[in-house]
């Protein structure tokens, strides 16, 4: 499986969840409170949406991947790391003028959360209710994203594992295909393992 065959797949199964469950999502073009989060990316994933990136998309990951970094590298043993991240209300440098700058390949993680409630509970000052974010959906992401990850597994004899702006930065800057190679390089910008960092499967 290919991460635009997981992408189409995903879109699929959800249309006809939502269909058969006549739940209309709220979100909508120019809602992206989603976007100031911490969105969980593989290598796989990223390779597959390195093509479609613009110049100034590219520009502005080499500038915030190294910010990311460091912010990985203090909080990802923090166990509130990934709220505190959100309520700083650090847009995704893929976001453009309130929309996403690479919707058609936008990563499973952004596919699968959707909310039929108050889009504006969505908020990073927001306290949404149980239940706010569809949890169907997610699982369907969860389970496209683990089949992806058997499957880079299959093609680099690993798996790996990262936050998205940070992720895409290394892979720009070049990322080692082997796998004792990219756990040096994890280690050594200290942002291996813990509970928010990189994992290595």
């Amino acid at each position: 499986m290919t991460p635009e065959e997981a992408w189409r797949a995903l879109e699929e199964d959800l249309a006809d969840y939502l269909e058969r469950k006549g739940v209309v999502p709220s979100c909508r073009a120019g809602c992206f409170a989603c976007c100031f989060g911490l969105v969980t990316l593989s290598r796989l994933e990223g390779l597959a949406l390195l093509p479609h990136l613009t110049p100034l998309q590219k520009a502005r990951l080499l500038e915030e991947g190294p910010r990311r970094l460091a912010l990985l590298q203090e909080g990802k043993d923090d166990p509130h790391f990934p709220s505190r991240f959100f309520q700083s209300r650090t847009p995704c440098p893929l976001l453009e003028e309130g929309l996403c700058g690479v919707y058609p390949q936008r990563p499973l993680a952004c596919r699968g959360l959707l909310t039929e409630g108050d889009p504006r509970l969505c908020a990073p000052e927001a306290t949404p209710p149980k239940g706010h974010f569809l949890p169907v959906p997610w699982r369907m992401a969860r389970l496209r994203m683990e089949a992806l990850w058997e499957e880079e597994r299959r093609r680099f004899g690993h798996a790996l594992i990262g936050e998205l702006a940070s992720l895409l930065y290394l892979l720009l800057k070049g990322l080692p295909q082997d796998r004792e190679g990219v756990e040096a390089l994890l280690g050594e910008l200290g942002v291996l393992g813990g509970r928010w960092g990189y994992q290595v499967l």
